[in-house]
């Protein structure tokens, strides 16, 4: 990882959002790639994470509340027991990402790829998955009531 992504990491592991989103508008163009990195219990509230690969990654127990992943690469991620109430995930790839025990409450998965997403335990209130691609996710025990699936893709689910 280069100079510049190690500066992005460093500012969000610490959980100095702030510093890293000023850091993030300089950085516009940079592809931040923080696979198989452990993001285990950091705050990154309202981090601009948007486009960020972070494939195989580790949020368990972090708090993502309002921040922008959208067009991420999040599959294999662990976002066990994470806060993603009013995240942004639209259009993000979250193939078999663990997102058991997580606070789902508004989150946004307009367009994602969660096939196979392990969902146990989730908190799901006014969460959107329009047109999300839900194929063979775990959503047993979780009431669709509080999910918006509009044109959203159930097959291999308990939903279907």
């Amino acid at each position: 990882m280069s100079g510049a992504h190690e500066e992005g990491y460093r500012l969000l592991s610490k959980g100095e959002v702030d510093k890293f989103n000023v850091w993030r508008m300089k950085n516009l163009t940079a592809k931040l790639d923080f696979s198989g990195r452990n993001f285990a219990n950091v705050e990154m509230a309202g981090a601009y994470l948007n486009g960020v690969v972070a494939d195989r990654a580790n949020f368990a127990g972090a708090n993502l509340k309002g921040a922008n992943l959208v067009q991420a690469n999040l599959n294999d991620a662990n976002f066990e027991r994470c806060n993603l109430a009013e995240t942004l995930l639209m259009y993000a790839e979250l193939k078999r990402a663990r997102l058991t025990d997580a606070d789902l409450t508004k989150t946004n998965f307009m367009g994602a790829n969660l096939q196979g997403a392990d969902f146990s335990g989730s908190k799901l209130s006014q969460t959107i998955m329009v047109e999300a691609n839900m194929e063979g996710a775990k959503v047993d025990g979780i009431a669709r009531t509080g999910a918006y699936l509009k044109f959203a893709k159930l097959e291999g689910t308990s939903w279907a």
